[in-house]
C-alpha cells in the first residue's frame, strides 16, 4: 500500500492551497482508522477531536478540499434531515410532535410565571420603589409587553419562537432560571459523516 501516491495526487490537486499537507494528514488518519466506503464515517466535530491539534488550517477546509478532488465523500446517515430538541422532554426528540411540545412548554412556562407573581404583601420578588423585577415582568419586557397582557399574548402564534423569546429573556436574569418541564426548542441539522472514497482506497493499496 501506498501512502506515498496518496500524498502525491493531494499536493498534485491542491498545489494552489495551503493546507495541502494538512490534508494528507487528515487522508492518512481515516486510512488508518478504517473510515472506508463500506463504513460509517466520522462526523467534522469527530473529525476535529480527534486530530484537530496536530494541524494548522481547520479540518472543515480540508475535508471540503478532499471532498473536491474525490479522496472524500460526505453524506448523512438515513433519518432526518433536521432533529428538533427539547431537553427537557424524556426523549428529548420532538420531531413530529413540535407544536404539542412547544405549547405544552408556553403553559408550563405562563405556570411558572404565575406562580411566582409577588402578593400583595411580599417584598421580596419585586419591590414597590422598582429596584427588583418580578418573573413576569422579565418576560413582559422582552416582548416589550405590559406584565398584565402576557399571557394571552405567549398563548397566539408561533409558540416555538416565543418560547424560545421567553427562556432567552429568563436566562439572560441572574436571579431567574426556567423550571425544568419547559426550556428552548432547538433545530439540529443532522451532521454530515465522512469516510474516505473507493478511488482512495484504490490509491492507498496501489
Amino acid at each position: 500500500m501506498s501512502k506515498d501516491k496518496v500524498r502525491a495526487y493531494i499536493h498534485r490537486k491542491k498545489s494552489s492551497t495551503h493546507s495541502t499537507e494538512d490534508q494528507v494528514i487528515i487522508a492518512h488518519h481515516m486510512w488508518d482508522s478504517g473510515e472506508l466506503p463500506s463504513e460509517d464515517g466520522i462526523t467534522r466535530r469527530e473529525a476535529e477531536e480527534l486530530w484537530g491539534t496536530e494541524l494548522e488550517h481547520s479540518v472543515e477546509i480540508c475535508l471540503h478540499h478532499l471532498e473536491e478532488i474525490g479522496i472524500v465523500e460526505s453524506f448523512r446517515k438515513p433519518g432526518p434531515e433536521t432533529y428538533v430538541i427539547a431537553d427537557w422532554e424524556d426523549n428529548g426528540i420532538i420531531n413530529g410532535s413540535v407544536d404539542e411540545v412547544a405549547q405544552e412548554g408556553i403553559e408550563a412556562l405562563i405556570d411558572d410565571v404565575q406562580s411566582k407573581d409577588p402578593k400583595p404583601s411580599d417584598d421580596t420578588t419585586a419591590v414597590a420603589d422598582g429596584s427588583g423585577m418580578s418573573l413576569r415582568q422579565v418576560v413582559a419586557h422582552q416582548f416589550d409587553l405590559k406584565a398584565e397582557s402576557l399571557e394571552a399574548h405567549l398563548r397566539i402564534g408561533d409558540s416555538v419562537e416565543k418560547l424560545n423569546k421567553a427562556v432567552d429573556g429568563i436566562e439572560e436574569h441572574d436571579e431567574f432560571s426556567t423550571r425544568d418541564d419547559y426550556g428552548s426548542i432547538l433545530f439540529i441539522n443532522a451532521p454530515y459523516q465522512y469516510r474516505l472514497t473507493g478511488f482512495a482506497v484504490d490509491l492507498y493499496e496501489r
